[in-house]
């Protein structure tokens, strides 16, 4: 699998979304983002570069993949063969949506919750 960038961390706020995203504005003075309507998942997403950061308004949960919880997400050449890659290593995977929105998540081997989007760019020349 290619890694392209990373395109956003996420940090859960869960019950302090407001006062994080003043600090976040205030002390950093970071850029706000537009950020799509995430069913039952508050947050507030800002730029920095051409990365993002993500607060997430939700509960973490508890299991070892945990989508809500802190995590980075890296931008890969081709999700489709990244996820069969994961699959074939028989690396536990949870995903959610199709085409241009699909999601996957997987933890490393320390529990650290990894997402996996497709590169909207498709192919940078990025390293």
């Amino acid at each position: 699998m290619r890694v392209t960038r990373i395109l956003h961390h996420s940090v859960n706020v869960a019950g302090a979304l407001d006062p994080a995203t003043g600090f976040y504005q205030q002390v950093f003075g970071l850029t706000d983002a537009v950020r799509p309507d995430i069913p039952g998942v508050g947050g507030h997403w800002f730029s920095v570069g051409d990365a993002q950061i993500h607060l997430v308004d939700a509960d973490a949960g508890d299991g070892a993949i945990r989508p809500t919880g802190p995590h980075v997400c890296l931008g890969v050449e081709d999700l489709a063969a990244a996820e069969a890659e994961l699959e074939a290593a028989g690396i536990a995977t949870v995903a959610f949506g199709d085409g241009a929105g699909r999601q996957v998540w997987v933890a490393d081997p320390a529990g650290h919750t990894i997402e996996l989007q497709q590169d909207p760019e498709g192919s940078p020349t990025r390293r």
